[in-house]
């Protein structure tokens, strides 16, 4: 479980996945009562609500918010049923990679990561290559998603991670940016003449490690088209980091990063916050990260982005790393759908232009990049004097789908070496050692589930497994529900489904309500309020999202008497009502030790007897 936990704190900075809060955190925003927001909302809740005869289209809402895209839709194509399908728990990476394993996908299916020709996704995406709105597209952009000459999956935003520099230093000191890692090499002396630091680097998780070696491998080998094959062949154990002579000599690179002081161990032990206040004090030229500085309040320094540099600057890389990939399921293309095909490739036809884009999430639209054509960068903004860069494709895909397994222990033999305590050869060898937690299917299954469970059955699972756990009477856990104005989902409740697939910590994750970390939490109500917040819902932020009551079968309710509930989804006023207490049993732990009990699970395997 350790390794889990690990995996849980890297996914934090790498992935789009968002890690969530865990259960009765959720804060109202506005004082109304449980009643008031049922009331007030009755009409909110309208977005699945039909316009015309066209069959339904089933979106996976990419982000939270989905309200202003599908506002979009209707001005050009007013007669598409368009309904989000919302998700706000704590893994959407694993729920949605879940979805496709069972073959369980939305008309219109959105996933976090991908590598394109590690999976073959022939039978369950159509090919979108042919159809014109992927002429929108930046053709760099295609590329990078294209298999054999098919697109199942085309890309949305996307942010750009390279390594950032510090202007002001530069014309302060009348420095040029180097170009290239031998420009780079030039360039280090006169840094250190001068007094300052060339490079601090973000290290406080093991991920950072896997990271910069990929980022700067990424710049040889590695991003080439024999050198994406090795890694395929590698996920699936068919090759080895010794048996290629190619992917061996380009490894040497890491050496000279870190001869040179690019690579160094100033991070370690201390949080990305930390690191970045070293870096504003002005003493130091590059800044390696996760992320990238922008202008800051509290300097008046100017920073700038630059590449991770090859040895001649031939194939300098920024590393890009899309946030949500968007496609049409298969079934589309069955006999008796073509009203439904017509209006999924209208919706991708709107979302690949930049307004239908930037309305699936504009809180997105400052700090990530487009990848179409027909996209302005800010002429003033970070991204402005790389843009001709990119559009002419030097970039990598950030390195992260199949690889899970490995990126902490490797991380974590990578920051050994960066700081000198390892070689080379050291870290190679582990590489080849540490296959095996790929190809070995190391994560545990604690039981298979047998057909899908909706929502409403996952939320009656957690509340079973809570209650126990937590020596509860009964429990209220919250469920996700899509409001079109709400601007947010339940994050504190159960979202999703679980499918008809092996259940491993991946699965559970995604869909309950404390995720990875969080904990159980109690109140003590009497039996009548019990009903009322059962019938009027989880108040947030003046919207009632519903309650999944669980309790014994044949147990009675008295209006009297109190009750303990394991709670999901709490107001202010109920946790201050209920005397709300945190047991300190994390959900995960519950829920394993719950679903080990069973060899299969089904809905009617879903009574607390």
């Amino acid at each position: 479980m350790k390794k889990k936990k690990l995996l849980a704190l890297l996914m934090a900075f790498t992935c789009a996945a968002a890690t969530l809060s865990g259960c009765g955190t959720g804060k109202a925003t506005k004082e109304t009562t449980q009643t008031e927001a049922a009331a007030d909302n009755a009409d909110e809740a309208k977005s699945d609500d039909k316009v015309s005869d066209h069959e339904v289209i089933r979106m996976q809402a990419p982000f939270r918010t989905m309200s202003d895209f599908i506002d979009i839709v209707h001005e050009k194509y007013p007669e598409i049923n368009l309904e989000a399908v919302p998700y706000s728990g704590a893994n959407y990476s694993g729920y949605v990679k879940a979805q496709l394993k069972a073959g369980e996908l939305p008309d219109i299916y959105c996933t976090t990561t991908y590598a394109p020709g590690r999976e073959d996704l022939s039978e369950k995406l159509i090919d979108l290559s042919g159809y014109g709105f992927t002429d929108n597209y930046q053709e760099a952009r295609l590329r990078d998603v294209t298999t054999d000459g098919a697109i199942y999956l085309l890309p949305s935003y996307y942010t750009c991670i390279g390594i950032t520099y510090n202007k002001t230093l530069l014309e302060k000191n009348g420095w040029e940016l180097p170009n290239s890692f031998q420009e780079l090499e030039e360039l280090a002396p006169k840094v250190e003449e001068a007094g300052y630091q060339l490079a601090i680097d973000q290290a406080g998780l093991p991920g950072y490690g896997f990271q910069y070696m990929c980022n700067i491998l990424d710049t040889d080998y590695l991003n080439t088209i024999d050198g994406r094959q090795w890694q395929n062949d590698f996920l699936e154990g068919k090759t080895t980091l010794a048996g290629d002579a190619q992917m061996k000599k380009s490894f040497e690179t890491l050496d000279k990063w870190r001869d040179l002081g690019m690579l160094n161990g100033t991070g370690a032990g201390e949080d990305d916050a930390a690191i970045k206040k070293k870096y504003l004090e002005g003493n130091t030229l590059f800044l390696l990260g996760s992320g990238n500085v922008f202008s800051e309040e509290d300097t008046d320094d100017e920073f700038g982005l630059m590449p991770y540099l090859s040895e001649d600057g031939s194939s300098n890389a920024y590393i890009l790393n899309v946030s949500r990939y968007i496609g049409l399921n298969k079934k589309l293309e069955e006999k008796g759908n073509e009203q439904k095909l017509e209006d999924a490739l209208h919706v991708m036809e709107v979302l690949s232009t930049v307004e239908g884009m930037q309305a699936l999430n504009k809180d997105y639209a400052n700090t990530s990049l487009l990848p179409l054509k027909d996209y302005d960068v800010n002429p003033d903004g970070f991204y402005a004097d790389v843009e001709e860069d990119l559009n002419n494709g030097y970039t990598a895909p950030f390195i992260y789908d199949g690889w899970d397994n490995m990126l902490v222990p490797i991380g974590e033999t990578m920051q050994s070496y960066i700081k000198g305590d390892i070689s080379l050869d050291d870290v190679m060898k582990a590489f080849d050692e540490d296959q095996k937690l790929l190809t070995d299917n190391a994560s545990e299954t604690y039981t298979t589930v047998t057909e899908t469970l909706d929502t409403d059955e996952c939320a009656k699972l957690v509340g079973i497994c809570f209650a126990q756990a937590s020596g509860a009477d009964l429990s209220l856990i919250s469920k996700n529900k899509w409001y079109k104005d709400a601007g947010d989902l339940n994050l504190d409740g159960v979202s999703g489904e679980l499918y008809a697939i092996p259940v491993t910590d991946i699965e559970i994750t995604s869909i309950l309500p404390t995720g990875w970390n969080g904990t159980i939490k109690t109140v003590t109500l009497t039996g009548k309020r019990v009903k009322e917040l059962a019938e009027q819902g989880y108040d947030k932020g003046g919207f009632a999202y519903p309650y999944e009551l669980v309790t014994k079968e044949g147990f009675e309710i008295k209006d009297d008497e109190t009750y303990t509930a394991a709670i999901c989804g709490v107001s202010d006023a109920v946790a201050e009502e209920g005397n709300m207490t945190d047991t300190g049993i994390l959900g995960l732990k519950a829920a394993e030790e719950y679903l080990s009990q069973f060899e299969i699970l089904s809905a009617k395997d879903i009574i607390w007897k």
